[in-house]
């Protein structure tokens, strides 16, 4: 699904557009003058899939990145599958979810408590991707032809939870995860790395970008003034409450 000139929805699940797998977030892929970079990896089932729009964006000799908004399985599930197919693709998410990634730490991810609410199957598991390296606050990816993302640590949803902020010729779009959703809602649940002054903070934070797209991961997206929904929920923040959740 094209987006714009240079982003498209490659996979959405049950929480979405049903493009691919049921438990599959939002994953998006971006192209360059250089090279392609995906938003997020699926829980799995998708990757032989997404390698392929993945290499196809890249050209035999681009460069390919994979950019992890965070630990949960929806999300990294799919890391350790395009990890194996896609030759050279560098695997980044914020730390320390980046180690739990890399070992495949059911507990710290939390997919014992998705499994437990009936999100994930019982015979699913979360395959290590040792490949995963992790990304700084403010560290950019330069896909060439004006196309470049940057990291915005965003915990609260999750330790290492992190945003994208996208700069392209056709405007700035951020990459959200689970953080931040149109209306200015947000995730918060009751896992162990959940943190409400975190998440606070994060909020208040990304309403201060001038963005024009919000591409979240999960549920409607915004093609336009999408700072409304950043400060949408910075404003429920200063009235001392928090955002609904979507969860």
């Amino acid at each position: 699904m094209r987006l714009t000139q240079h982003v498209e929805l490659v996979g959405s699940g049950a929480a979405g557009f049903d493009l691919t797998d049921p438990l599959d977030c939002h994953v998006y892929l971006v192209r360059g003058s250089r090279g392609a970079a995906l938003v997020d990896a699926g829980a799995g089932v998708s990757a032989g899939l997404l390698a392929r729009r993945m290499l196809a964006a890249a050209g035999p000799a681009g460069e390919r990145h994979l950019l992890l908004t965070h630990g949960h399985a929806d999300h990294a599930g799919g890391a350790a599958g395009l990890a194996r197919s896609v030759e050279g693709l560098a695997v980044r998410a914020g730390a320390p979810a980046s180690d739990w990634i890399a070992s495949g730490d059911e507990e710290k991810l939390s997919v014992d408590r998705g499994k437990a609410a009936g999100v994930y199957p019982e015979g699913y598991a979360f395959p290590a991707c040792p490949a995963v390296r992790p990304i700084a606050d403010g560290e950019r990816v330069d896909l060439g032809g004006g196309v470049a993302l940057q990291a915005v640590a965003t915990p609260g949803h999750a330790d290492g939870h992190t945003c994208y902020l996208l700069d392209a010729p056709e405007g700035r779009a951020l990459f959200s995860g689970d953080c931040v959703f149109t209306g200015g809602r947000i995730s918060l649940q009751n896992l162990h790395d959940s943190r409400v002054p975190d998440y606070a903070a994060s909020l208040e934070r990304l309403a201060g970008l001038e963005v024009d797209m919000l591409l979240p991961g999960h549920h409607e997206i915004s093609l336009a003034r999408a700072g409304r929904h950043l400060r949408a929920a910075r404003d429920v923040l200063r009235r001392g409450l928090l955002p609904g959740s979507t969860t």
